[in-house]
């Protein structure tokens, strides 16, 4: 059978950019339904609450295993609903393994929390723990995301696990997309994560200890006082994050309340969609274990960025059109060159990404200003969003209405034919430092169609960029180019433009 997909894979596969890629499990496989034992039925999840209530669902069919990995992991709302149905899942016997990037900047999980879990025989881990010293391996975090139940069914896609991925945050939300597969592509999706979590560079959270007093018995008089007032603030700290870790674990009113509000919400949704049947099924993963020392090796990026191979595969032989959704838009030399290829060949090209007015990113969106306007001008047509929630689902109160809101799905399609949903970011930490992976799904004109039109639907509702510095609303109005941002936010980005464009390598 292995030797059967190999082969498919090579005939399917056969440019010079493939060369190298390696063509078996865990990190590239291609599934033709063709082959009897394959079978691979998919959903698209555009809902961020319903998305929610899917995982939810998933955690109540596991019989034998479940796992989780992903680079956010919030103590929000979100996060602990999630948490709590995990553990009911461990209770009856599943076993759970979570994974968890472990960037310091948004990292919101800690020892604490992995010794509790380790209380129902939940397994937490966390990915590249390299210390802010070491500046340049703290740069290659694992950006994957991926929920999976039982070797069978998986999720994969844009959303981390936290409110604003979930449509459930008062401050700022996500318009998202998730895929759900069921079939043979999944064992596939469970060897590379067992390949992430068993890694060297991921790290086992040995149990938290109180803070030593040893220190106190060696010094005396004014530095004696000092080291008791440091003594008494790390243990204050350590119960309180013992403390916090333990409330996180324990449902309360709240949690029950907003788990009923999801499902809701959530259930006609899930009702309404269609599943659909994948002809042919591709899955790529980059490689874990990148850090500084690898990153200096020759061969680094044919060994270690299997997706990006793909997709440039993927790109370079399209025919008449490419439509991509990313969160971020930042150019460099691999894509640059993809985007003229096309364009020299009178391929069509739309984007859909964050104006200065939706994004989180604001250092992005300086980089993205400088450029885009001259894309627009060689025959990118580009589509930004405006910052505003989209009216088609019902939201769970009416603050989450009104917070602001930005795009975060990482889709492309090609020629109108196959889609890509992953966790793959057009930007420079997607192509050269971040672990990413995909799903993509060709020949099923019912799934691309739904894809399509999802994001037809946020185009439209954002704004059109026509001429250099300006834009128009689906009614060909005049709009804000820059998607209505606060005058701080402008004047930000003004002042950070020449430095997020010197850095924009680390973007």
């Amino acid at each position: 059978m292995k030797t059967a997909l190999l082969a498919l894979s090579l005939t399917l596969f056969s440019a010079p950019t493939y060369a190298d890629t390696p063509l078996e499990a865990p990190f590239f496989k291609v599934e033709d339904s063709r082959d009897k034992s394959v079978k691979n039925e998919m959903i698209v999840l555009n809902s961020g609450i319903a998305s929610l209530q899917f995982r939810l669902d998933m955690i109540k069919r596991a019989k034998k295993s479940i796992e989780v990995e992903y680079f956010i992991y919030n103590q929000d709302q979100a996060g602990r609903i999630l948490t709590h149905a995990l553990i009911e899942a461990a209770k009856r016997g599943v076993k759970v393994r979570i994974l968890v990037d472990k960037s310091m900047p948004i990292f919101a999980l800690d020892n604490h929390i992995a010794k509790e879990l380790r209380k129902y025989g939940i397994d937490l881990r966390f990915y590249n723990d390299a210390i802010l010293l070491e500046l340049s391996t703290t740069q290659f975090r694992s950006h994957r995301k991926l929920f999976l139940v039982d070797d069978k069914e998986a999720i994969t896609g844009g959303r981390n696990i936290g409110d604003d991925y979930f449509d459930l945050s008062e401050h700022f939300n996500f318009l998202d997309r998730d895929i759900y597969v069921k079939g043979s592509i999944v064992k596939t999706m469970r060897q590379s994560f067992d390949e992430y979590f068993d890694h060297k560079i991921t790290e086992y959270p040995t149990p938290p200890k109180l803070p030593s007093k040893s220190m106190l018995r060696l010094h005396k008089g004014g530095r004696r006082a000092a080291v008791i007032r440091n003594y008494e603030i790390d243990l204050k700290q350590f119960k309180k994050a013992e403390e916090n870790a333990k409330k996180f674990l324990i449902e309360n009113d709240k949690d029950i309340f907003t788990k009923k509000r999801v499902e809701e919400i959530s259930r006609p949704i899930l009702n309404a969609k269609k599943t659909y049947n994948c002809p042919l099924t591709t899955y790529a993963t980059d490689l874990p274990g990148a850090n500084f020392y690898e990153r200096l090796r020759i061969d680094y990026g044919e060994t270690y960025r299997i997706l990006r191979k793909v997709l440039s595969h993927k790109i370079e032989n399209i025919k008449e059109d490419l439509l991509i959704s990313s969160p971020y838009f930042i150019n460099n030399k691999l894509t640059r060159g993809l985007m003229y290829d096309l364009l020299d060949k009178d391929i069509k090209i739309k984007i859909y990404t964050n104006s200065l007015g939706s994004t989180d990113a604001i250092y992005v969106a300086a980089n993205f200003y400088t450029d885009v306007f001259k894309w627009q001008a060689e025959g990118v047509i580009p589509y930004i969003h405006n910052g505003k929630w989209l009216p088609k689902y019902e939201t769970i109160t009416e603050g989450v209405k009104t917070a602001k809101w930005g795009t975060h799905s990482k889709t492309q399609i090609y020629d109108n034919d196959e889609v890509m949903i992953g966790t793959y970011n057009v930007d420079n930490r997607s192509n050269y430092y971040n672990s990413e992976m995909a799903l993509f799904c060709k020949g099923n004109p019912e799934l691309t169609a739904e894809v399509l039109a999802s994001i037809t639907e946020r185009t439209n509702a954002g704004y059109k960029i026509v001429e250099n510095h300006e834009a128009v609303d689906s009614n060909n109005l005049p709009a804000d180019v820059y998607g209505n941002p606060t005058k701080t936010s402008k004047f930000i980005m003004n002042a950070i433009a020449i430095p997020s464009i010197l850095l924009r390598d680390l973007l």
